[in-house]
Parts: C-alpha cells; sequence; structure tokens
C-alpha cells in the first residue's frame, strides 16, 4: 500500500513525475492543474498590481476634469497633454496623452499607451514597432477625472480578480486543447503502455513545468532582476519545455493496472437422495412388479 501511494501522480517537474499523471484520476489531474494556473494567475495579478497599476492611478488623477472620446476623437481641453510614468529605476509603462500626436517616442518604456486625436498606439522598448488601436466610433468614453476616479477606484480590485480568473481559466483551456493536439505523439512514443486518456493526460501534464518557468520569469521580472528582453527569452523557454516531456514521459509511463478478474461462481452441489432403510414402499413396489406375471 506505501509503494502504491509513493507512485501516484503529485509534481510534475520531473520525467516520471509527468509520466504518472497518464495512470492518475481526472480529478487528480486537474487538482494539480488548478493549483499551477492559481500561481501563474497570482504572479501576474501581483505585477499588474505592482507595476501597473501606480501608474494608471497617477494618470487618472493628473487628467483634466473634463473630456473623453466622443465618435471616435479625443476631446480635450486645448493644450493639454499628459505624461505619467513609474518611479526611476521600474520603467515598467508610461501613459501618454497628446492630442498633437506622439513626439517623445518609446525610448527606454517597456510599455507606452500613447492617446492621439483618434487612435491610441501600444509599444515597447523591444523596437517592434507601434499597434494602432483607432477609437470605437459611436461611442462616448468618459477621459477625465471627475468620472474616471470614482469609476476606477470601485472597481480596480474586480479588474484584478477578473484577471485573475480569465488566466485560469485560459490555463485549464488550453491545457485541455494542447493535450488533444499532442496525445497522438504520446501515444506512438509509448509504444502502446498508455490508453488514449492516458495521453490525453500525459500530454496536458506535461504543459505545467513551461507555466511554471513562466511564473518565475514575472516573478523576476517584476523584482527587476530580470530585463524584458530577458523575458521574452523566457517565454520561449516555456514554449520548448513541454517538447521535452513530451518525448521522454511516454517511456516511463506505467502501464495502466489491469482488470482485476472476477472469481467465476461455485457451482451449487444438487443433493444426493439417500434411500431410508425403514421405508418398505419401494421394497413392496419391486415385490408387486415381480408377482405380476404380465408385467
Amino acid at each position: 500500500m506505501a509503494e502504491d501511494r509513493s507512485r501516484e501522480a503529485w509534481q510534475p517537474f520531473t520525467i516520471g513525475g509527468v509520466a504518472r499523471f497518464a495512470v492518475a484520476s481526472r480529478w487528480r489531474l486537474l487538482g494539480v492543474q488548478c493549483l499551477f494556473a492559481l500561481a501563474v494567475a497570482g504572479t501576474a495579478v501581483w505585477f499588474v498590481n505592482r507595476a501597473w497599476m501606480p501608474v494608471i492611478d497617477a494618470a487618472i488623477d493628473q487628467m483634466p476634469q473634463t473630456g473623453g472620446i466622443v465618435n471616435g476623437q479625443l476631446a480635450w481641453p486645448s493644450n493639454a497633454t499628459l505624461h505619467v510614468e513609474g518611479p526611476a529605476g521600474e520603467p515598467f509603462m508610461r501613459i501618454d496623452v497628446q492630442p498633437g500626436g506622439l513626439t517623445n517616442g518609446v525610448g527606454t518604456v517597456d510599455l507606452v499607451m500613447a492617446f492621439e486625436s483618434d487612435r491610441v498606439l501600444l509599444g515597447s522598448s523591444l523596437g517592434l514597432g507601434l499597434l494602432v488601436l483607432p477609437y470605437p466610433l459611436g461611442v462616448d468614453i468618459p477621459f477625465n477625472k471627475s468620472e474616471l476616479e470614482p469609476w476606477w477606484g470601485a472597481r480596480s480590485h474586480m479588474v484584478l480578480a477578473a484577471l485573475g480568473l480569465l488566466i485560469v481559466l485560459g490555463l485549464l483551456l488550453s491545457w485541455a486543447m494542447l493535450g488533444c493536439l499532442y496525445m497522438m505523439p504520446v501515444k506512438l512514443f509509448s509504444i502502446n503502455r498508455v490508453t488514449w486518456r492516458g495521453a490525453w493526460q500525459l500530454a496536458s501534464a506535461a504543459h505545467m513545468p513551461g507555466a511554471l518557468v513562466m511564473c518565475a520569469g514575472m516573478l523576476f521580472y517584476g523584482l527587476k532582476q530580470l530585463e524584458l528582453i530577458g523575458l521574452v527569452f523566457v517565454w520561449a523557454i516555456h514554449l520548448v519545455l513541454p517538447w521535452f516531456y513530451l518525448f521522454l514521459s511516454p517511456i516511463f509511463a506505467p502501464k495502466p493496472p489491469e482488470p482485476e478478474a472476477k472469481p467465476e461462481p461455485k457451482a451449487k452441489a444438487k443433493p444426493v437422495k439417500q434411500s431410508n432403510p425403514f421405508d418398505d414402499s419401494t421394497g413392496d413396489a419391486e415385490q408387486s412388479k415381480t408377482d405380476n406375471p404380465f408385467g
């Protein structure tokens, strides 16, 4: 019994640990996946709250009392601009509002949101260019301190909670879909050691180590122990790492337990009818048969 418990699937860090999920129950796999998804979501929410939320709060605090985005156009007081970024040494984010057009570029800030007269620009210090998003037409969006400050103050924590929930659900769904995508190679590499269900479970579990690597990358990036280019490198590793487990773990996957043979029901012995030595009916019948000359 102790040996069976030691072989139960509980960690996806090693090759053998991932391989054991091939014969684990669905609920055990789901439980471990939920723990990993919660760890990733918690780290992401911590980073957003630490690096981006202060910049958003400061930008709202410095906005004019009137203004908004009306029918695809930014309506702000004349000559009003806004430039807010994080403290020195933590250039995670910068928010610019320049109705006349972006003039100072991205610079060394990791993420820049620049609001112009008819569009918002998204850029980073990686030098990949700017993503241009036009303002929606036919929609009026408040873009001033008097309206955004109470709205954001009452809902910022709900935004963080919704972000964490979306990350958890997104990871669980993506792991399930990737399991369906890679279950065929796992079935082939295992040389039929695992069932189709076991191949799906192993393929799903193989992506959890990569998620943990990405979680560590976000943590070090949020603590400024890793630059943005380093985070991109960690992101690339977390995409490649599952292939290491997909190739090797099926070889070490335990065979599914064989179903126990049901014992065959024992045949009931037929009762043997014993003759009664004190019963004369049998003897009289035989005697009558012998005395009948026509019988």
